[in-house]
């Protein structure tokens, strides 16, 4: 199940021990154990099966017509089901109906086929953060028209 929670809930907070065990462990990077006030205005989605949560990402608006995709994880145990494949697709449904033109992320290596393969674009060079090497992709979700003929028809009539 595919779902929408609220920031600091019992559904996000889970979410934070997947993205400890899946990003952070194998990052070496500080550990979560609390809510990053930095996160209270992002959409967090998740994805549940039974009781537990499995996927989660993090929709982040940067502008009026750009969001980025941060903390995208789904637990090892899961991977290779398509779960991954579909919460971007989720993800990107969310983000056009918040008007988004672009979304972008950042990946790690071993994602890139992932990514690319949904049609994400690389925008980088390659780049070392801690143990990671790292590239940042950009996919177009709608077109800037679309947008401006969605203000105009909300305006006009």
């Amino acid at each position: 199940m595919f779902t929408l929670t609220k920031w600091n809930s019992p559904l996000y907070n889970e979410a934070l021990t997947l993205r400890n065990n899946e990003l952070k462990l194998s990052s070496g990077k500080q550990l979560l154990f609390q809510a990053p006030r930095e996160e209270k205005n992002d959409l967090h989605l998740v994805v549940k099966r039974g009781n537990r949560v499995v996927g989660t990402l993090l929709l982040h608006p940067i502008s009026n017509e750009c969001a980025q995709f941060k903390q995208v994880a789904v637990d090892t145990h899961f991977q290779g089901e398509g779960l991954g494949k579909n919460l971007l697709i989720y993800a990107e449904q969310i983000a056009r109906s918040f008007g988004f033109c672009f979304v972008f992320l950042t990946g790690r290596k071993q994602a890139w086929g992932f990514y690319e393969k949904l049609g994400y674009q690389a925008i980088s060079d390659d780049y070392e953060e801690g143990k990671l090497v790292m590239r940042i992709y950009k996919k177009k979700i709608r077109s800037s028209l679309e947008q401006t003929e969605k203000k105009e028809m909300k305006t006009n009539g």
